[in-house]
């Protein structure tokens, strides 16, 4: 009888953890394409070459970049600040 018990309640507990699983991994894959997204961000800091970027380039704060770019590298295991910035092309 307690062997029954036991076995019941591993099988609540299971079930239980295969809906949190199933919940988790919903949750990865509905924010997996926003992590795609921000990882291909181009920031470009004008700054250190005063020249003025064009119209196809939007403000962004610095500190809410910083931000952003630090919450993705403690989800995704990302080094967004191993990549050097560089003045972008000019056509």
């Amino acid at each position: 009888m307690a062997d029954d018990n036991e076995l019941d309640a591993l099988r609540r507990e299971n079930a239980l953890l295969r809906r949190r699983a199933a919940r988790l991994e919903r949750e990865l894959a509905s924010v997996a394409p926003l992590v795609e997204q921000v990882k291909h961000l181009a920031f470009w800091d004008f700054a250190p070459y005063q020249i003025g970027p064009d119209e196809s380039w939007v403000a962004v704060d610095r500190g809410k970049a910083t931000a952003l770019m630090g919450a993705l590298a403690h989800i995704d295991h990302w080094n967004p600040w191993g990549t050097t910035i560089e003045p972008r092309p000019r056509p």
